[in-house]
């Protein structure tokens, strides 16, 4: 059967790079520029059986154009770790001798090294640095320093060796952009044991120097808290996955561990599937979501010390002046937010996400903020079907709360039949009566609001976070709680809410 696959490298059928698509050629009929293609690639790859040249295929890629063999150009000439000089047939290349071969790779790189430069001056001065940057990330392994080329070119400030070459039937600006398109590329086979065989379309130097870009990719402020954050939790996630290896047998993953890190909490906080993720990161599927499972298990867990909840002396140092003088002994303001979700086809569970408030089903969580507007308490995701006193019942919340405490809480919290017996006193907004509000109960009411709308605001923080926004997959019922939770941590990295 026909290979679906390129013999050089990963292309297949139906692909498309750059806007075109990739198409598969069979090896000619002719003997003399078969040969030509057998040896070219051949050279390329040693470890390849090209005797059964019927069912083997070549993409366009390599091909001068890179639309397949032409009149002009029926010889391949772009290989990933080396570019040919001639396109089209001689009678060098018609030849099949061994001092021919040798020639060709013996060529002086010091003369070609100046016919280069002389060609294209604009090749040393804005390629260059381009190349330092991919190198310098260590997206490149060793089989990159080491190529065989026609002409080799050394960057004298980075050290950096890459494959040039010149077709004199190509412009120089052609051949500038066609070497830039095909350097990335490398022999899957190759770079099994490598690192990423090309550099992610973001990484985390490309965002560092911004901190408007740091929070809107991440939902961190800026880079010095988040160089504070990843210093906390890199040593001992790094130790899990190298024990994880050791025993299991696992090969390294090819990202960095501060890409990895950058790619979950782009998932967070911009909502983008994984397809996309997985094509910026140039990765496969299995493979990013395998890391945006393992990350979210362990930053559940290792990002809990961003919820905590404050004693009461912390509690009355940081008061807000608003606070101190009108209830100086409230501890937490309550307040339940919702998240659409797919409606689950069992009819029982139809029954348990259905919220009459939304008329959806959602998922419901109670939050809690301490009057600087700190969120300090979080629960579980429950069924959008449940009511807030119940929430609050079973959430824990009231373990926290001591005698003498204030808590404030909307209307919909009728719950002082829970509060009162543990002597924690309800801050709630009163209710008509003879339906209308008195003059008393309506300044009640407006200085409640008035700092009531910090959990608002809270609230508002961590739906950002646009993996919360939208409908949630019903798929992600199982960690819907820790993603919840992480960006509620994430949140909280943020400046307070309410200045002293």
């Amino acid at each position: 059967m026909p290979q679906r696959y390129c013999c050089i490298c990963s292309n297949h059928a139906n692909k498309y790079v750059d806007g075109k698509k990739i198409t598969m050629h069979r090896f000619p009929s002719n003997d003399k520029v078969r040969k030509v293609w057998i040896k070219r690639c051949h050279m390329i790859r040693s470890d390849f059986n090209f005797k059964n040249y019927d069912q083997t295929r070549l993409c366009s890629e390599h091909f001068v154009g890179k639309c397949g063999p032409t009149k002009e150009h029926p010889i391949p000439t772009l290989f990933p770790t080396r570019i040919f000089k001639l396109s089209r047939m001689d009678a060098s290349e018609s030849t099949s001798d061994a001092s021919d071969q040798n020639k060709e790779e013996s060529m002086d790189t010091s003369t070609e090294m100046e016919s280069v430069q002389t060609a294209d001056t604009s090749l040393h001065t804005t390629g260059a640095s381009e190349y330092a940057s991919l190198d310098m990330h260590d997206y490149f392994g060793s089989e990159f320093t080491t190529v065989t080329s026609d002409f080799v070119h050394v960057n004298k400030c980075t050290q950096t060796v890459f494959a040039v070459s010149q077709d004199q039937s190509v412009q120089t600006n052609k051949m500038s952009t066609e070497l830039k398109n095909n350097f990335c590329q490398t022999d899957s086979n190759k770079c099994d044991f490598l690192c990423q065989a090309s550099k992610p379309d973001i990484v985390f130097e490309d965002i560092q120097e911004s901190d408007e870009k740091i929070m809107f990719y991440t939902g961190i402020p800026n880079k010095g808290t988040f160089n504070l954050l990843f210093n906390e939790i890199v040593v001992p996630y790094h130790r899990t996955q190298t024990d994880t290896v050791k025993n299991c047998g696992g090969r390294p993953r090819c990202l960095r561990i501060i890409d990895e890190f950058l790619l979950v909490l782009m998932r967070l906080r911009l909502g983008l599937l994984i397809e996309d993720l997985s094509d910026r990161f140039h990765i496969s599927r299995s493979t990013c979501a395998t890391i945006i499972n393992t990350w979210i298990d362990f930053l559940s867990v290792n990002l809990s010390f961003l919820i905590s909840w404050p004693d009461k002396e912390t509690n009355d140092r940081t008061m807000p002046v608003d606070f101190q003088m009108k209830y100086p002994n409230c501890r937490a303001i309550i307040d339940c937010t919702e998240f659409f979700t797919e409606t689950p086809q069992s009819l029982s569970n139809k029954s348990l996400m259905f919220s009459h408030y939304k008329s959806h089903s959602t998922w419901k969580a109670l939050l809690a903020i301490n009057p600087r507007g700190v969120i300090t308490f979080v629960s579980d995701l429950w069924g959008g079907s449940i009511s807030d006193k119940q929430l609050f019942k079973k959430c824990g919340i009231l373990d926290y709360l001591e005698a003498g405490d204030q808590t404030m809480v909307d209307k919909g919290f009728l719950i002082s039949d829970l509060t009162t017996p543990k002597g924690v006193e309800i801050i709630i907004p009163p209710f008509k009566r003879n339906g209308r509000f008195s003059r008393r109960e309506v300044e009640e009411t407006r200085r409640i609001a008035n700092l009531r709308i910090h959990v608002e605001r809270a609230n508002e923080r961590v739906k950002n976070f646009r993996i919360l926004q939208g409908t949630m997959p019903i798929t992600l019922s199982k960690v819907a709680s820790k993603t919840f939770k992480i960006c509620v941590a994430l949140s909280n990295l943020q400046p307070p809410l309410v200045l002293r």
